[in-house]
Order: C-alpha cells, then structure tokens, then sequence
C-alpha cells in the first residue's frame, strides 16, 4: 500500500563548474566559496550522530575523524578533509558538484538498519550503483563523499559527488564528456530512492524471495545437464524435436571452425542457426503437464512474487520507477544456460538416419507386436492419414534409401531391438 508519506525523500541541487555558471553562481568565487563551505558544512560536529559503542568505549569528542564519509567507507579525518578541498579546487574548474539530501521519516531507519552498517554499504554499494544510473562510466573517475546529520527530528544525509576527469557517457557516441546537465532527472532519483527502500527491506522479503529463486534455477538447469537423470535433450521418443536438434548440428558444423572449442549462443551470427536453436526452446517449454513446464511455471510466480516486491518498495517512496533489472537478470542468465546447452548438445550429437528409424519402428513395435517390420514401415510412409504419423515423411524415404546397400546390417539391428524387448518382456 501506498503511504501517506515517502520513506525515501530526496532532494537534488548542483553548484555549477566554472565553464557552467549560472543565474545563481555568476562569478567563480562563489562556487569556490560554496564548494569550500559544503565540506565544513557536513562535518560540523554538533550534527553527528553518536552511538551507545562510541559512549562506552570513551570515543566521544576524542576520535580523530570527522563526521564525512568518503568513497572506501571510512569516516575522513581533517586532514583528509583538507587535502579533499584541495583536489575540489581543480575539480570544479569543468565539473559540476552535485548535492542531493536524502530524509527519512521520524524514527525509521533507527528502527530499520544498523546505521553504521547503512553508511558503509550506501559508500560501497548504494551510491556506485545509482552514479552508474546517472550515466557516469567509471566509478574511480568520481568523487562523493556524504554526512549523517540528525539536528532534526527526520535524520538525513548530505551527499555531494563530482567528475574527477571526463566521465560521463554520451547517447550519441562513445565519447566521454563532463556532464552539462546539474540538475538530476526523477527516473535517477527514484532509482537511488528504491535503491535504499530495497536494502532496508530486503533481508525480511527479498532475500528468502532470492533464495527459493536461486533454487529453482539450479533445478531447472538440471534438465539440460547431460550429467543428470532427467536430461531433456536426448529424449529419443519426440522424433520432430530430434529431428530440429540434427539439422542445428549439422548447421552449426558446417559453420564452425574450431570444433572442439564449447558453443557461446550469443556469439553466433547466423541467424538460422539463432531461430532453428529458439524455436528448439519453444517446443520444449511448450510441453504442458510436464515436471519441467511445472517446474518453470513456480520459477515465473516466483518472479512476479519479486516485481511485486519491487513495485511495493516504488510504492512506498512514491515513485514510478520500477527496477525490474533484477527480473530481467535471472531470466536472461537461465534463458542462455538453456541456449547453450541446445546448441552444444546439437553440435557433438552423433544420430544416423538409421538410429532415427530404428526408433520409429521400435515404437511402433512396442504399442502392436503383431506387426512385421515391413509393415510398420510402410504405414509410415504411406500417404494414408495417421493422427500420430510421421509428418517428415521426405527425410525417412532418403533414410530409407541411404542404407538399401546395408540392408542386412540394418535387418540385425532390428532383430536386436525385437529381441532386446522380448527379452525385457
């Protein structure tokens, strides 16, 4: 349910570089000034937020370090403060420094998180993750730093970041530019809201949401592991699912060029060979009232159990961005195992055409053992209709034909089936 107020609420402002001064920053020394003040602003000790560990263990007001967290995690010292005023100088000559105020309701992340922990994960984690939705390219190539104040009621956090060097990614091309823009747009902020609604909640609801998914996955992937039991590729009673997986092989030897080398589906080129291994996807999964259909079908609730999950944490600030990457992650990750697997298995199966009719026959021997061979073979391929005919009847009648000089070798191989079964029987 939505809430009358956001968990999450955060503010956006910039102090333009000195190549982008605006109607508020007209000369260079206010951005010096406002830039210079900002660090002095956010380690003022009187708004730092004191923990019982710090009471008992003598720290208050003898610590060296300052209430500012930096990049690694760590609260800054003056001295590292100082020097960081310095590397600011220079920064701010082509880049903007961007400010933004995250608040929370009275009391909830006291009553949600370990806030030292928080801090920690918000440095190394949180803010990466939300620069990187920004557009900047490498994380190394930004400067942050961020404060805890709690001189209100609603504790907040200060968090300013800057461009080290040209760092932000173009549309158009590849070029790297300092980012114009100062002012952040709603689909980052709410990325960056979520993001912090998300690790307050995911131990309680995500995480055993993940974990049931993770398992569902490693089960599923067992039905194209050649190593497990339930193996689906070489089910030898779907001939129309066999016959695909022979004319993918031959494709993709006729393509190959190292053939010892292991497939990767997302670096093959040809598109028949792209289409004939999906579609190879798509009869498999299509087979309902199967252990695998079932089994992939609670791997998909369990997946809209999780896009609920984060539709919620959207809910909550309310915001409209709903990060469905996590989604979209487990089902690209599980749709390339099942990929690869299809077209490496293709690429080393070894099936003659007289396997393929072996096995015709041997079905259809099994359901009426009154049938000769000849017979079976010829309904077959008799133009008369048949509900569970053969449809490919072209690729028999060659098959048939490719082993009339191998007639009694093949007539052995279909006594051995017979006898094989009457055996069993």
């Amino acid at each position: 349910m939505m809430t009358s107020t956001p968990n999450v609420v955060v503010k956006n402002m910039f102090t333009p570089s000195f190549k982008n001064l605006n109607h508020m920053y007209k000369t260079k020394s206010q951005v010096h000034d406002s830039t210079m003040n900002m660090f002095d602003y956010y380690a003022n000790e009187k708004k730092k937020a004191f923990f019982m560990l710090d009471y008992f263990s003598g720290k208050i007001g003898k610590d060296k370090e300052m209430n500012i967290m930096f990049e690694n995690g760590e609260y800054a010292t003056k001295d590292e403060i100082e020097k960081r005023k310095k590397q600011y100088e220079k920064y701010i000559e082509n880049s903007n420094i961007y400010k933004l105020v995250i608040s929370f309701p009275e009391n909830y992340l006291e009553e949600n998180v370990y806030i030292k922990k928080f801090e920690k994960d918000l440095a190394k984690h949180i803010i990466p993750m939300f620069l990187k939705k920004c557009g900047f390219d490498d994380i190394k190539n930004m400067s942050y730093q961020f404060s805890l104040h709690t001189n209100t009621d609603n504790l907040h956090f200060h968090l300013s970041f800057t461009e080290k060097k040209p760092n932000y990614k173009r549309t158009s091309n590849k070029e790297l530019v300092y980012r114009h823009a100062g002012k952040l747009d709603q689909k980052e902020l709410g990325f960056l809201k979520n993001e912090i609604e998300h690790y307050i909640h995911k131990e309680k609801v995500f995480t055993p949401l993940l974990e049931e998914t993770n398992k569902e996955i490693e089960e599923l992937k067992k039905y194209f592991n050649p190593k497990e039991k339930n193996f689906l590729l070489n089910d030898k009673k779907d001939i129309l699912l066999e016959e695909k997986i022979i004319r993918l092989g031959e494709l993709i030897n006729e393509k190959r060029e190292n053939k010892n080398q292991r497939i990767k589906y997302n670096s093959i080129k040809n598109k028949e060979i792209r289409d004939l291994t999906q579609e190879i996807k798509r009869t498999i999964f299509s087979k309902k009232d199967t252990e695998l259909y079932n089994d992939y079908q609670e791997f998909k609730n369990n997946l809209n159990e999780i896009n609920k999950y984060f539709t919620e944490v959207a809910k909550s600030n309310h915001s409209e961005v709903v990060d469905d990457s996590f989604i979209k992650s487990k089902k690209k990750y599980f749709d390339n195992y099942v990929l690869n697997a299809i077209v490496n298995y293709a690429s080393n199966k070894k099936i003659t055409d007289n396997k393929i009719i072996q096995e015709i026959v041997y079905r259809d021997y099994k359901s009426n053992k009154n049938k000769s061979r000849f017979s079976i073979l010829k309904n077959y391929l008799s133009s008369s209709t048949r509900t569970n005919k053969f449809k490919n009847q072209y690729k028999i009648k060659q098959a048939v034909k490719s082993i009339n000089d191998e007639l009694e070798e093949a007539e052995k191989e279909f006594e051995k089936l017979f006898k094989n079964d009457k055996e069993y029987s």
